[in-house]
């Protein structure tokens, strides 16, 4: 089985016999080299460099069975590219078990640990509609179709970077002849379109969204009618919407403030001294001595956890009654929620009126949208 005839799939996770003529040079210095017929390998993805082999040892099965020889130079890590053996014939074997046993268990272990990526871009493997956009090799990047009215289509290399129910989420590998308004490095979205020939491709809308100025986004109204809008029609335009107006809106946390021990006494010293006349207490005003604490209140919905924030501090509603609220802007809420002693899965706005919830994967993307603030420059 060729790697250049069928791709990466058969080859991922799996244990491979390579004929050792094709790899003698590599396995030069292993001690079986001279005597064995194969090169035992196991393949998997590095998201940055693409689909290796790790050699592991010698093997020979001119006896009817398989004999490995565990014979890797100890503490050197050898690995190839699938290009020096797309052409090859290898041999995939099936019985894992057996080959895990008779391998050093611990070095596959620790290239699987190693490797691991998020679920998102495993996830993007298995989807075999973009592998007519995939490259052979580098299987975490596709060729994406950047379109922008005024400009001609232009195709660029896109290393995926996550998955949404609408779109994917990806890294421009290469600056763009034309100026879309993206660069290398940046991040983008892009959705698949199915051509009048049948073929799948990858489209990346480039238009540029429409200009705002601070004074529109400072009632949170406009956010509001975007997370209603997408609520009500759940498409890519409408969640871009919502996520570009977050990037910019300022909203409110509910915290709990805590005071230092200092300042705990004192106040309980004033509420103290009123007796029986608590009211003798309201409207009086207490400097604080230290530094008081603001702790961001946590939603629980099951097992996950939220970060609540909301577009106005009316929208808190009675909720908001036993904490106090500071107002911020959402990147800021975004460090917030990530550097909380509880892992987050999301930020959710507004949650008890028409709320709106940011997966955390999709955190990163909101920090690397382009501001649409006019004036921001």
């Amino acid at each position: 089985m060729k790697y250049s005839s069928v791709g990466f799939r058969p080859f991922y996770y799996q244990f491979v016999l390579f004929p050792i003529e094709a790899l003698r040079d590599v396995v030069s210095n292993f001690a079986h080299a001279e005597d064995a017929d194969s090169v035992l390998a196991f393949g998997y993805i590095d998201h940055e460099t693409g689909f290796r082999f790790e050699i592991l040892g010698t093997a020979d099965d001119r006896n009817g069975e398989l004999q490995i020889y565990n014979d890797r130079p100890r503490d050197e890590r050898i690995f190839i590219k699938a290009e020096t053996v797309s052409d090859i014939d290898g041999i995939i074997l099936e019985n894992e078990e057996d080959i895990i046993y008779k391998t050093d268990t611990r070095l596959v272990a620790s290239i699987i640990t190693e490797y691991e990526y998020s679920e998102d871009v495993k996830n993007s493997r298995r989807m075999a509609f973009l592998d007519g956009s995939r490259d052979l090799f580098n299987v975490d990047d596709v060729q994406v179709h950047l379109s922008r009215r005024g400009y001609q289509a232009e195709a660029c290399w896109v290393r995926i970077e996550g998955l949404e129910k609408h779109f994917i989420i990806g890294k421009l590998l290469n600056e763009p002849y034309q100026d879309f308004g993206y660069h290398l490095g940046d991040t983008i979205s892009f959705c698949t379109h199915e051509t009048e020939d049948s073929h799948v491709i990858c489209v990346s809308d480039m238009n540029p969204s429409v200009n705002i100025t601070k004074e529109d986004l400072e009632d949170g109204q406009m956010l509001r009618d975007a997370i209603k809008a997408f609520n009500r029609e759940r498409n890519e335009e409408h969640l871009f919407n919502v996520l570009e107006l977050l990037r910019d809106s300022d909203v409110w946390i509910p915290c709990t403030a805590i005071l230092s021990e200092k300042d705990q006494a004192a106040m309980e010293e004033m509420i103290k001294e009123a007796g029986d006349d608590l009211s003798s207490v309201e409207g009086k005003t207490m400097i604080s001595q230290d530094q008081i604490r603001m702790v961001p209140d946590i939603l629980r919905n099951g097992e996950s956890f939220f970060f609540p924030v909301f577009s106005g501090a009316e929208e808190m509603g009675e909720y908001g009654n036993g904490f106090s609220k500071i107002e911020t802007g959402f990147l800021n809420a975004i460090d917030l929620a990530r550097n909380n002693e509880k892992k987050v899965k999301g930020i959710v706005i507004d949650a008890f009126s028409e709320s709106f919830v940011v997966d955390a994967e999709l955190l990163d993307l909101v920090e690397k949208m382009k501001t649409r603030i006019k004036d921001a420059e």
